[in-house]
């Protein structure tokens, strides 16, 4: 464990004690000078624990959070985060396509464990999830087994289908939403209208089967914005989405 600041927030780095023994390398961010903060669990995309999750960490930090972002691909791709390039992306689709629910969930309630033990954190507040991209769908999935009091998606991908393990047996949007209802959990969905990852069908899909479900969603849709928009200095970041996105999710978390 190593601590540090940036900026106005405090960081740190952590590895995560597993239940099946396994160690899980884990970024915390949180104000700095700040107690009794709420804890957030942050998923990024499907390289690892890279620039890109531990910068989302830090926006969702900056609203007020203890944010730990966990490496999930720590058992199938040890040693740091996949690199971004064509043989990258293959070796990342096969890993991540692997993680089935039960792990992701397990880590994600580590994780958490390792959070409430800070020092600015309080372990009584209900807990939050937020992702993006592959980790859109890590945090519905954490949220509904987990029974979160929210979670914010953006640009989740392969929520309404069962092509990878985390949709299995049925998709996600249909295991997750009587989860979600019966807890309470309020949801949020951010998507490019140009995303090719997330179609608008399985979108509406998502939606419709939380919404028959009694689950509380929200869901809003960036004109001519594709994938990644939150990604910063990443092939298909929009600064503007981005900013917008935030800021959504900042206001949506305030009324949870």
């Amino acid at each position: 464990m190593t601590a540090s600041t940036a900026g106005s927030l405090a960081c740190d780095e952590f590895v995560v004690p597993c239940l099946d023994g396994a160690a899980m390398p884990a970024y915390a961010a949180w104000p700095w000078d700040a107690a009794q903060l709420p804890v957030a669990v942050v998923f990024g995309e499907l390289f690892g624990l890279n620039a890109v999750q531990r910068e989302t960490a830090d926006s969702v930090a900056k609203m007020g959070y203890v944010a730990i972002a966990p490496s999930l691909l720590h058992r199938r791709a040890g040693g740091g985060p996949i690199a971004e390039d064509a043989e990258g992306r293959e070796r990342a689709l096969a890993v991540a396509s692997e993680l089935t629910r039960l792990e992701v969930a397990s880590d994600a309630r580590d994780a958490l464990g390792v959070a409430w033990d800070l020092p600015a954190a309080d372990a009584t507040a209900p807990a939050i999830a937020v992702g993006v991209s592959f980790g859109g769908h890590a945090a519905l999935v954490s949220s509904a087994l987990l029974g979160l009091r929210a979670c914010a998606a953006l640009y989740a991908g392969w929520v309404a289908g069962t092509e990878i393990a985390l949709s299995r047996p049925a998709a996600t949007a249909e295991f997750a939403a009587p989860l979600l209802a019966a807890a309470g959990t309020r949801t949020l969905l951010l998507t490019g209208q140009a995303d090719p990852m997330v179609p608008a069908v399985d979108l509406d899909r998502t939606v419709a089967a939380l919404t028959a479900a009694g689950a509380a969603v929200e869901r809003y849709d960036y004109p001519g914005v594709g994938h990644r928009f939150a990604a910063v200095g990443k092939p298909g970041y929009d600064d503007a989405a981005a900013a917008d996105a935030w800021a959504r999710v900042e206001a949506f978390l305030a009324g949870v």
